[in-house]
């Protein structure tokens, strides 16, 4: 209470200004942020496909370059002095390839800067002639052994194409078999080398839209990037030589910084099919436009974001301006009522809610003067029939106290019954067989005892349809023909014939005249060695009187006041609950009607109903019936498995011997979550599962079975000790499951097992 004292206050405004301008701000973020993260994934991966592309059309050129490298060697080799020097070269002599050479180096003399080497490598073997310009003529031995593996591949499969890096220098690299003219047979390979110049790589830069660099022997051969620092493009170089692609598969690309711009770097590896000789290549793409788009986006989202931030918080502190004014104004007039002035008044405001709310509070003010007077009158009645709420009061906090007791008694109950049952099944010694029963009667009779308490603790009203009075008393009075005939009592019946119908639930008014035609059975049993009851029934002033006069000894003045009291009883102990009146009470003050007790003291009683012709108020469902219907007795089954769940170690013990002289196998668990373990290792026929469990209730452990082990849930049985409620009722009627109360007879338990595990292989079969 002290932290709250200390909370800073609040106003109305405040507390909607702060989370609209809040949700404001957010809301403009969230947008900025969604649409600046779109715009930049729309241009990379815009980014990403065109330097695929570049990458594929990069590659169709180099491919075209010596495509056409390889027809322009073609067409050379058909020249007459290609082939006249083709019949020089089949001699193999010193002076032979001195001939070759002076040849080769004039036709390079003769293309100028078109060729920058060329090379006859004999089919005989030995070492290649080799003519070179500058500066491919500084390395001529390895540029000899180049051609010599190229020469090869074109001696054994045809022509080759390659590349070549020599001298920081990139070469395209073409080999075709030379023979004479007159025979197939190639007297050796011609081979020609081109410089990839600067220019060829320009314009496959142009037609790609991007800048080549194009790596060799750990550094940057040729270069489209103008104006770039040497480090950089070192630095590309090596990462570019560190990367390891495979063939005509391009490593991601990835983001670089040059000259202050941003690219999208993308790095492969140019070679031919089966050569060994290739060069790194990086294709860099401009990104820096894309991001200056997505900048510029940005800026102008949060220019347009802060203005409606701005306009939008205006207007709403203007409107809440407008509503909270009146609402303060109501708040001071509210006070002063409070202090006791009732003739304060506000004006009205405009012509909206605040307007009917000022209306409201000055009607409210009004007619507060007379709700004082009324809410004395109020009280003076309610003192008037607080005597009356006192017997209701008293029943209701009693039922929901034995409600609990029965549940508690019931599962011991269930025990002592079945035991003494198993126990006088097994052949007892006779000696004993006595004793057994007199267990199993004093258990019966304590099971009768909770009955009553279940019966009494409920509290809800009973199933009503059209009753004859004159009908249900004559029914009880048969049953109880009996134990009057031979108690010596005579029975005098005075109906009226034409005593209207009710709206009742005649079970609930059967108990009622049983409970008190027993009591007057035992009074006069007591009292006198003969007796007689007098039943008469009646029609007066709108109501049906049923009145049951016996001359037994009659009550004492001092009992009258308590005799439907709960557990009040002047019988001697062990011969009554005190529950029965009680009872009766509670069932006619719910059909809308009225008991009560005349008597004079050794002249007998006499009990008096009135119950209400035409509706005894609103018919209502009571409570179901608590023992589900099982149906006629099945063949009995043995050698099933069944597991039996309770928190209860007795009730347990009870069904595993039930069970087991059934020639079941048992399995027994405490608890849900130990039946679920249980399920998982073993197949059950039937489980038998308390409703009201601590834990995991039944239903919960039904739930979770229904939904891991479908064939499992039809196979449960349920039993409960408890008051069952409407929520358990309508589950039970929902899955069509069958409840055994407690405490039940070996045989109803062996019964319901039975028709289970018929009801199981009867699903099995057919399914």
């Amino acid at each position: 209470m002290a932290a709250l004292r200390r909370s800073p206050r609040l106003s109305v405004q405040t507390k909607v200004l702060i989370p609209v301008l809040g949700f404001l701000v957010l809301l403009p973020v969230i947008m900025a942020w969604l649409v600046d993260d779109r715009i930049a994934y729309q241009a990379q991966v815009g980014a990403h496909r065109d330097l695929a592309t570049a990458d594929s059309v990069f590659r169709q050129g180099m491919d075209g370059q010596l495509t056409s490298l390889q027809t322009r060697v073609r067409d050379a080799l058909n020249d007459p002095k290609y082939k006249a020097i083709a019949k020089v070269a089949e001699e193999s002599s010193p002076s032979a390839n001195e001939t070759i050479r002076r040849f080769l180096k004039d036709r390079l003399d003769d293309y100028g800067d078109d060729y920058d080497g060329m090379a006859f490598s004999p089919t005989r073997g030995g070492q290649p002639v080799v003519a070179a310009r500058s500066p491919l003529a500084q390395s001529l031995d390895e540029f000899e052994r180049a051609v010599g593996e190229v020469a090869g591949a074109a001696l054994n499969t045809g022509p080759t194409r390659d590349t070549l890096i020599l001298q920081g220098a990139a070469y395209k690299v073409v080999s075709l078999p030379w023979t004479d003219g007159q025979t197939d047979e190639p007297v050796g390979a011609l081979t020609l080398a081109v410089r990839i110049q600067v220019s060829a790589v320009q314009e496959l830069a142009q037609i790609t839209q991007t800048n080549i660099i194009l790596v060799g022997d750990h550094q940057v051969i040729a270069s489209t990037l103008t104006g770039a620092e040497p480090v950089a493009l070192a630095q590309i170089a090596a990462d570019a030589q560190a990367g390891n692609p495979g063939k005509g598969q391009f490593i991601r690309p990835e983001p670089v910084l040059l000259n202050g711009e941003h690219y999208l770097s993308l790095t492969n590896t140019y070679d031919q099919a089966g050569s060994r000789r290739g060069f790194r290549y990086v294709l860099l793409f401009a990104f820096e436009p894309s991001l200056r788009a997505v900048a510029d986006t940005r800026q102008t989202l949060i220019a347009i974001s802060t203005a409606g931030i701005l306009l939008s918080g205006l207007i709403v502190w203007f409107f809440v301006r407008r509503f909270t004014q009146p609402i303060r104004e109501l708040r001071d007039s509210a006070e002063a009522v409070g202090r006791g002035d009732f003739s304060r008044r506000i004006g009205r405001f405009a012509n909206d809610e605040c307007g009917d709310l000022a209306a409201a509070f000055n009607r409210m003010t009004t007619n507060l003067e007379s709700s004082r007077a009324e809410l004395q009158q109020t009280v003076d009645t309610l003192k008037n029939t607080q005597a009356q709420l006192v017997q209701s009061e008293k029943l209701s906090a009693v039922g929901q106290f034995v409600a609990g007791v029965a549940h508690e008694l019931n599962n011991p109950l269930t025990a002592v019954i079945g035991f003494s049952e198993l126990l006088s099944q097994t052949g007892t010694d006779e000696k004993v067989r006595p004793h057994l029963e007199l267990i199993n009667k004093s258990a019966h009779r304590c099971h009768k005892i909770v009955q009553n308490l279940l019966g009494f603790a409920r509290q809800h009203a009973p199933e009503r349809k059209l009753v004859q009075l004159n009908g249900t008393v004559d029914e009880v009075l048969e049953l109880m023909a009996y134990d009057l005939r031979t108690s010596n009592i005579d029975v005098r019946r005075e109906f009226q014939t034409d005593l209207p119908a009710i709206l009742a639930d005649p079970h609930q008014l059967q108990q009622v005249f049983v409970n008190i035609v027993g009591n007057a059975r035992q009074a006069i049993q007591a009292f006198r060695p003969d007796g007689s009851i007098r039943v008469r029934t009646r029609t007066e002033n709108g109501w049906n009187r049923i009145e049951f006069a016996d001359n037994g000894p009659g009550i004492r003045p001092e009992n009258l006041s308590r005799i439907f009291d709960p557990f009040f009883t002047t019988k001697a102990v062990g011969k009554g609950t005190g529950l029965g009146l009680s009872l009766s009470y509670g069932i006619i003050q719910e059909h809308g009607g009225r008991i009560r007790v005349e008597s004079q003291l050794g002249q007998g009683a006499t009990f008096i109903i009135e119950l209400p012709i035409g509706e005894a108020g609103p018919s209502r469902r009571g409570e179901p019936e608590r023992r589900a219907t099982i149906g006629p007795r099945a063949a009995a089954a043995s050698g099933k498995a069944v597991l039996v769940i309770d928190d209860e170690d007795w009730i347990l013990s009870l069904a595993h011997e039930i069970l087991r002289h059934a020639g079941h196998s048992v399995q027994t668990a405490s608890g849900g979550e130990e039946a679920l373990a249980a399920l998982r290792r073993t197949n059950f026929d039937v489980v038998i599962c308390d409703w009201k469990m601590p834990g995991m209730n039944g239903i919960q452990f039904y739930e979770q079975v229904r939904v891991s082990e479908p064939a499992v849930a039809d196979r449960v049985l349920f039993m409960s000790g408890d008051v069952i409620n409407e929520t358990f009722q309508s589950f039970l009627l929902r899955h069509k499951k069958v409840c055994l109360s407690k405490p039940f007879p070996i045989e109803e338990f062996q019964d319901a097992v039975t028709r289970r595990l018929a009801s199981a292989g009867a699903a099995a079969s057919v399914a």
